[in-house]
């Protein structure tokens, strides 16, 4: 039995899908069914039933999944120790970013993770929030900051801060937006996030409180995107409150006060089973320090 084979028994049951489960553990949907059948001939047990969805777990299975679980982080802490027992923080961390850098204080954080850990090489990756959970939860990542509570029970987070966001248009609208009702806000383009994120599930919502059905959207998850269609008078959009703040100074911007403020958690998360790993600590204890928790 070799934990490559208890990684995909997990990725199966959770995905419920062999080629789901294949794109998290980064192997192809043969070598899935491989491992799969190999665990079940050297464990004598079936661990899944077909279904029309896809696969679920057998008696069996359930109570096996549970032990594969325990092995894998009794892996990591292994390999955790080792690294303590080295003597020094060393090797690399990949770190998903949410949104952009500045807001998140990665700049400080590099700073003082470079001055107190030399050896610790960072990676930064940026993506949309429901893409950094899956691939946190692949091992694709070790740790994130992401905008959204938390679903997982594999995962712990760490809630650093509760930012509002607005629905927001071109200045030039401001009379517009603010006599808007559910006819006239139907009339807009909005911005529409293409990704499963909470920022999406937020918008539907407004959409399905608010009886707006919009005429025309545009697909995009980037600020860097979505800024210069509002700016520009090519769409509506939610936007974090201190880049609100920043375009209202500026006269960029007019706020759909109507459609009210709507809070989001940012959280730095990362899997509990990495928690005593050194390196995790350690950039756990910055990023504490950094947001002053």
């Amino acid at each position: 039995m070799e934990l490559y084979q208890l990684r995909t028994l997990v990725a199966v049951a959770e995905e419920g899908n062999f080629t789901r489960a294949g794109k998290r553990v980064h192997a192809t949907q043969p070598a899935i069914s491989a491992h799969i059948k190999a665990l079940e001939e050297e464990l004598g047990v079936r661990l899944f039933d077909r279904t029309p969805r896809g696969v679920e777990l057998t008696v069996a299975g359930s109570e096996l999944i549970v032990d594969a679980i325990e092995v894998l982080a009794a892996a990591e802490k292994l390999q955790a120790k080792a690294v303590t027992l080295h003597g020094e923080i060393a090797g690399k961390i990949s770190i998903g970013l949410c949104t952009d850098p500045t807001y998140l204080n990665v700049t400080a954080l590099l700073e003082y993770m470079s001055e107190r850990f030399p050896k610790l090489n960072l990676k930064l990756v940026q993506s949309p929030s429901g893409v950094i959970l899956t691939e946190l939860r692949a091992k694709n990542i070790d740790a994130a900051f992401v905008f959204s509570g938390n679903p997982y029970g594999d995962i712990q987070a760490i809630k650093l801060a509760e930012p509002e966001y607005f629905i927001v248009g071109a200045a030039q609208w401001q009379d517009r937006l603010a006599s808007a009702n559910a006819t006239s806000l139907s009339e807009f383009t909005w911005v529409m996030p293409t990704s499963h994120c909470p920022f999406r599930e937020l918008q539907l919502k407004i959409f399905k409180d608010h009886a707006i059905t919009p005429a025309q959207t545009i697909g995009a998850d980037s600020e860097e995107v979505i800024r210069p269609l509002v700016v520009q008078g090519k769409a509506l959009a939610l936007v974090r409150d201190d880049e609100v703040a920043s375009l209202l100074e500026s006269g960029h911007c007019a706020v759909c006060t109507s459609l009210g403020r709507h809070p989001v958690e940012l959280n730095f998360v990362y899997r509990k089973a990495q928690e005593e790993d050194p390196a995790i600590a350690a950039l756990i204890n910055v990023v504490r320090e950094l947001w002053s928790l």
